[in-house]
């Protein structure tokens, strides 16, 4: 048996801390940032947060380019939800920017502002790189770094199968959590917590908690289905028709450093949750819910299928909302602690978690 010390409280409350990992951790990783799916025509777009630094992923027919969401002009969001469609233009002035990021269209600028092609692609925005992964979307801000297959390792073709195969949502939302993001991470990556937080829900849905295993600073770590949870979900593939991506008796779950995590549930049901840091002491999670199609749509989009996948979807939410409970919780005693978290051989994610944060921190 080996215990050993988790991060310094410090690192948990500090403004400081926060801007150091934006730096070094943030601007360097892959992040995903939507589907594939979500924006499949020409000027579709979504936006995402990237450790506190908003970006847009627009569709200039067919392909894909990345930015910064702020104007060059005055500095106003380009987008603020979450998707949508339409021209790169900014709602402030009307700035309007090419494939290139370059303000292409700009009222008046003959009479008020005079910038040549020369200038205006001297404002161009800041490009951000953009890989996809089956149906999974991925964004750096960082110039330089390894390829997206690079990156997920032997994860990459794993995940996708699984978003290609379970592609098609049945939920997503944000919520607002009171605490740092990696207590966010935590509470996700570790299942000691299940009988004292989850004892009505997650606690009967698993049957044993396998040994972990790590992809480089990734990890992963898949449980054993109960009986009951195997039976519900496979009252759910026949009910509805449901494409699987394999017969499985296990939940998957991965974690991408440094705040994703991709589930896998019976080959059935794909989670996607992304922890972004807020401030110190704020995170916003922001999950999808996804299955495969049926062979009999009507019956997936009909009443039946909407309620036997909002009572999956309600499940989730209540998981999410005894773990935020707790996450808060923690975060007001890391304010008061004096030492390190004490981890035994039963958080071994935690204490892998901790080690590529530091080695992050100082590369």
């Amino acid at each position: 048996m080996t215990v050993t010390a988790g991060l310094d409280p410090a690192t948990y409350t500090e403004a400081e801390i926060l801007a150091a990992e934006r730096r070094a951790i943030f601007a360097r990783c892959w992040h995903f940032v939507g589907l594939m799916s979500e924006i499949p025509a020409n000027s579709d777009w979504l936006t995402a947060e990237i450790g506190g630094y908003s970006v847009i992923v627009q569709n200039f027919d067919g392909a894909l380019r990345g930015f910064g969401n702020v104007c060059s002009h005055r500095h106003a969001r380009l987008r603020a939800e979450c998707r949508g469609n339409g021209h790169l233009r900014c709602p402030y002035h009307g700035w309007t920017y090419d494939k290139n990021g370059v303000p292409v269209g700009i009222p008046g600028n003959a009479e008020w502002f005079g910038l040549d092609r020369r200038a205006r692609e001297d404002l161009a925005l800041p490009p951000v790189a953009v890989e996809s992964c089956g149906n999974l979307l991925f964004a750096r801000i960082g110039s330089a770094g390894p390829n997206l297959a690079d990156f997920l390792g032997a994860y990459h073709a794993i995940f996708a199968a699984a978003s290609q195969t379970l592609g098609i949502g049945f939920a997503e939302g944000e919520v607002t959590w009171r605490c740092n993001w990696k207590i966010g991470v935590e509470s996700a990556i570790e299942g000691y917590h299940l009988g004292m937080i989850h004892p009505a829900t997650f606690k009967p849905f698993v049957r044993a908690v396998l040994p972990a295993s790590w992809n480089g600073d990734h990890s992963l770590g898949p449980s054993l289905l109960s009986e009951t949870a195997l039976a519900s979900m496979e009252r759910i593939e026949a009910r509805l028709g449901l494409v699987r991506l394999a017969a499985s008796d296990r939940y998957d779950h991965y974690l991408i450093f440094p705040n994703f995590c991709l589930t896998i549930t019976a080959g059935l049901t794909l989670s996607l949750q992304t922890y972004e840091p807020l401030t110190p002491d704020t995170l916003r999670l922001r999950f999808r819910l996804l299955t495969g199609a049926s062979d009999r749509p009507a019956l997936r989009d009909g009443v039946m299928g909407r309620a036997v996948l909002g009572a999956f979807a309600a499940f989730n939410d209540k998981v999410l909302e005894e773990d935020r409970g707790i996450s808060e919780e923690v975060q007001r005693g890391k304010a008061l602690a004096r030492r390190p978290a004490c981890l035994g051989d039963n958080e071994d994610r935690l204490r892998d978690f901790h080690a590529a944060w530091r080695r992050a921190m100082t590369a």
